[in-house]
């Protein structure tokens, strides 16, 4: 029979071995925790992103149904000069009602300077303009022809309602908000191009834990073999009479 030599590895070789994979295992936790916080800092961007275009595009819709009302306010108002239809009246006072709502509506809105001016603009124009023109319209004769000095006093009192540059400024609004999130989409794109890699980093991270503890079960299995010789080096070797 013959029996296979086994030569024991030097402890310092087994700790130089363990040092470079415990020194990997430590270089690769801290490159995958540098990733981490990278991939979540572009995440948080782009939540941002998102929650700010939400609020965009929510103040876009509250600004859009305003301008709207206060258009409808000026239809339903040059429709009662011409008819005295006291249903007009109601529509006006809806949208008027309305209006000042959706500027009172939250924080956002009572900040929205823009809304705020609309609805400035509409109480200016409706205590200034409407409110007399209605009371001087229900003096007159229902289904006769405007006199001609009412017909003056209305053209002396219209006023631009600046609907076409709340409608841009608008516009203008809800563009920049939607170009903002399309640019912060554009850059976190090419972000998830190295994935594969960091699915590598990780496979990798895992074998170096794997080699590092064999490389730590090595050195102890020779630092406790190593201290067993050395009890037995140390023992003093019986005497002759003692055997006996």
């Amino acid at each position: 029979m013959s029996s296979d030599l086994i030569i024991p590895i030097a402890p310092v070789k087994l700790a130089r071995k363990g040092w470079v994979r415990v020194t990997g295992l430590v270089l690769l936790g801290l490159l995958g925790a540098i990733a981490l916080a990278f991939y979540g800092h572009q995440l948080h961007r782009l939540d941002e992103a998102l929650n700010s275009y939400k609020d965009a595009e929510s103040q876009y819709h509250v600004r859009t149904e305003a301008i709207h009302r206060l258009s409808d306010m000026e239809t339903a108002f040059n429709r009662f000069l011409l008819d005295a239809n006291s249903a007009n009246l109601g529509l006006m006072q809806g949208d008027k009602q309305r209006i000042e709502q959706l500027a009172q509506w939250d924080a956002n809105a009572k900040s929205d300077q823009l809304l705020q001016n609309l609805m400035a603009a509409e109480q200016k124009w409706y205590s200034q303009i409407v409110q007399p023109m209605v009371d001087e319209r229900s003096k007159l004769a229902v289904g006769q022809g405007l006199p001609e000095d009412f017909l003056a006093k209305y053209r002396a009192a219209r006023q631009d309602l600046q609907l076409i540059n709340f409608e841009v400024a608008t516009e203008n609004a809800h563009h920049q908000a939607q170009d903002a999130l399309q640019q912060t989409e554009g850059q976190v794109r090419w972000v998830w191009l190295p994935y594969p890699l960091v699915a590598l980093l990780a496979i990798g991270l895992v074998a170096l834990g794997v080699e590092a503890m064999k490389s730590v079960s090595h050195l102890k299995y020779a630092a406790e073999n190593a201290g067993e010789e050395e009890e037995d080096d140390g023992r003093e070797p019986e005497s002759h009479e003692e055997k006996k």
